[in-house]
């Protein structure tokens, strides 16, 4: 078993991992955040001396998730729904970090949590410190350019995968009869409103109303403070996402290039929330379960590009 420093160990899970290339070890443990909350992470080592290139992978959704779920961002699932994103990353020779954040705090200490993850995969001894990549989607896409924000130049790269809300005023306050939020599709808007008024009540309860969230949402846009993302990012979007649309990804994207940025951007036209991962149920909620032919090529497509772009960002 490789040195893991900084953490407290929970379960060593297994010694393989099935249909993954080379032999991998597998450990579930906790990383302490920031102010001492434990964050669940599965790492997936290939076999070989190290260090190790590491990709530390973000999921979306809500926060507090168990180790079962954080566990299929690092190793080939043993059940559906399977991600051959996260299949093809185990086939390299490169670490695979999942990490865990905190459940209810959005715009808020849950970017921490990702940074704690980041600076520990950067102190261990079996992974190497000038080679660690984020990749996040959705919500752990919004995480990880927060992340890429206030760390500068300590990720060697990023790949964010329609990240939700790069710009939490157009989000959260937006008019919907004006442009960008005028020009997305009526299952966004429904969407959107749903999302907004559960985020809004949420902030709300921790007393962020008013001017106090005003000074949160301008600290916390990713579109404001895009000229401090250093490392060089990846955008995966669509076209078709109800969720996470292109086109308000786009202006956050449109910034970075102004302010000079090595940016990269993926863009496809037929495929829901979640193409980046690939899993058979990613954003069911609001398109048919059946893939089309176009779907799967965007799929497959969206996998090559996160692979070349992490092999570049490595190379370098």
């Amino acid at each position: 078993m490789k040195a893991l420093i900084g953490i407290v160990l929970a379960t060593i899970v297994s010694a393989s991992v099935a249909n993954a290339g080379p032999e991998r070890t597998v450990t579930e443990f906790t990383i302490p955040s920031s102010d001492q909350t434990p964050l669940k992470a599965v790492l997936s080592l290939p076999s070989g001396p190290g260090p190790f290139p590491t990709v530390i992978t973000v999921h979306g959704g809500k926060g507090g998730r168990d180790f079962d779920f954080i566990r299929t961002l690092a190793t080939p699932s043993e059940r559906e729904p399977k991600s051959p994103t996260v299949d093809m990353l185990n086939e390299t020779g490169w670490a695979i970090l999942s990490i865990g954040f905190r459940d209810g705090a959005i715009l808020g200490a849950e970017e921490d949590d990702v940074i704690a993850a980041l600076r520990f995969a950067r102190n261990n001894p079996a992974l190497d410190p000038r080679r660690v990549a984020l990749l996040g989607g959705s919500h752990g896409g919004n995480l990880v350019l927060r992340t890429a924000i206030r760390t500068g130049d300590e990720a060697s790269c990023v790949a964010a995968g329609a990240p939700w809300m790069t710009n939490p005023k157009v989000y959260l306050q937006g008019d919907f009869s004006k442009p960008p939020l005028s020009e997305v599709g009526a299952e966004t808007v429904r969407f959107m409103t749903m999302t907004r008024q559960a985020v809004l009540s949420g902030l709300a309860r921790r007393g962020l109303v008013g001017a106090e969230l005003d000074q949160v949402i301008a600290a916390r846009s990713i579109e404001q403070n895009a000229g401090k993302i250093m490392a060089p990012t990846l955008f995966l979007i669509s076209e078709a996402d109800v969720q996470v649309p292109a086109r308000l990804v786009e202006p956050t994207i449109e910034a970075m290039r102004a302010a000079g940025r090595k940016v990269e951007v993926l863009k496809v036209k037929e495929s829901a929330h979640g193409f980046y991962w690939g899993r058979p149920g990613d954003g069911l909620r609001v398109t048919p379960a059946v893939k089309t032919p176009a779907q799967l090529a965007e799929e497959e497509m969206a996998r090559t590009t996160i692979r070349n772009f992490l092999t570049r960002c490595f190379s370098s």
